[in-house]
């Protein structure tokens, strides 16, 4: 079977449909203008509303963002990062940390708390996907 390559991962095609549709899912929210899932490595795992150059700049650039809140909060003991979200002057960027992977997602301006349950649903499904039981 054709399989993709993420990384240290091989996703079958058919896990890749899943995670572009789960990813798609996300776009109902109004306020979510474009999402990609990047690895801890900082490479595209897909994408949603988000086309052109700057995709691999900034899966790269958000991946090196969740890392450094991970470091940072577990320097401080305040225990995981889970997510941040940072208010631009054209909109939102948010980051969502799931581990083995992250979304970030460019909304409007809007309630981060919203945009983190939001994502809830999908992170699962991430993770699922990637270690299936």
């Amino acid at each position: 079977m054709a399989a993709e390559r993420y990384g240290s991962r091989e996703l079958m095609a058919d896990g890749h449909s899943q995670l572009e549709l789960m990813l798609n899912e996300l776009l109902k929210f109004e306020e979510i203008l474009g999402v990609i899932a990047v690895s801890v490595e900082g490479l595209v795992m897909g994408t949603s509303g988000v086309v052109g150059e700057d995709v691999d700049l900034a899966a790269a650039l958000g991946a090196s963002l969740v890392g450094v809140a991970e470091r940072t909060t577990r320097r401080l003991g305040a225990g995981a990062a889970t997510g941040m979200s940072i208010a631009t002057t054209d909109g939102m960027v948010h980051l969502r940390n799931g581990g083995e992977f992250a979304l970030i997602l460019f909304t409007e301006r809007c309630d981060s708390t919203l945009i983190m349950d939001a994502c809830d649903n999908a992170m699962r499904h991430f993770a699922e996907v990637l270690s299936p039981a």
